[in-house]
């Protein structure tokens, strides 16, 4: 039986750690532009009980989303043996592209994918290189194109990457801005004959919501007061996205099982 196998896996963590405490020192407003009556420090200190989140990651200003992403290509690569030139689809899922440092303008072109070939010095003309646009989950998603290619006969191996530098556009007034984060990671996929029954991708879902779902995440003005209307933030309604999470996620996991022919029964940790 063929599957769809991950052969190898890399990632990139940033460097800088960015902790609860520096957060300490920010203003935070509310979505109207009024001061949260709270302190900072209760404020973080909420947020701290609410997610479990100590710290994170924010990358150096020398390193992009492309640059990371394709560190983090490299060592997946590496981990798999496999011949660069070999890889059919080089599949890179982000949101915001290449953000420089001190600046909020994206910069998607050329795309991330082929910054990433490029830096890995792919030559063959055959590898795919794209990017993908899908939120939060878009390298699952990419994963999830990866198997669909293979199935279909168009690929036999593929290198995913999810990058981002969150960082770079954030409002560091808004206190969701505590989430995100900077990252990459990446996996070499492989469509291979499997011994193991249970071994690969068994099967996958996903799910678009966008009616009243829409401006969950959205693009938004500062919550500073005397902020520049021009410039615009990611921005996301937690609790709105907590709640949704913890309705949908499940039913999809659910789902998911079923049509692996899984039980949770045989699911096991790690």
């Amino acid at each position: 039986m063929f599957r769809s196998v991950i052969t190898g896996t890399g990632c990139y963590i940033p460097p800088h750690i960015q902790s609860n405490r520096d957060f300490e020192k920010h203003r935070f407003f509310t979505e109207d532009r009024l001061p949260l009556e709270s302190s900072p420090e209760v404020i973080v200190e909420k947020f701290r009980q609410i997610t479990g989140i100590d710290e994170r990651r924010y990358t150096t200003g020398n390193l992009n989303a492309s640059d990371i992403g394709s560190l983090a290509a490299q060592f997946a690569v590496n981990d798999s043996g496999v011949d660069p030139e070999t890889i059919d689809q080089l599949i890179v899922a982000h949101n915001f592209g290449n953000v420089i440092k001190g600046t909020i303008q994206t910069d998607a072109v050329p795309s991330l994918a082929a910054h990433i070939k490029h830096a890995l010095q792919i030559r063959n003309p055959d590898c795919i290189a794209y990017d993908i646009l899908f939120g939060c989950p878009g390298w699952v998603q990419g994963l999830i194109q990866a198997d669909a290619f293979f199935k279909a006969g168009l690929a036999k191996k593929a290198l995913i990457v999810g990058t981002e530098t969150l960082s770079r556009v954030i409002d560091m007034y808004d206190r969701d801005s505590m989430i995100f984060s900077d990252g990459a990671g990446a996996v070499v996929a492989e469509y291979r004959e499997t011994g193991n029954e249970g071994q690969g991708v068994l099967g996958s879902v996903a799910k678009t919501y966008s009616l009243e779902e829409i401006d969950y995440i959205n693009m938004g003005m500062s919550y500073y007061p005397d902020s520049d209307p021009a410039i615009r933030y990611i921005k996301m309604k937690g609790r709105k996205v907590y709640e949704f999470a913890m309705k949908s996620v499940p039913a999809g996991m659910k789902h998911c099982l079923e049509i692996s022919g899984v039980t949770i029964a045989q699911l096991k940790n790690g």
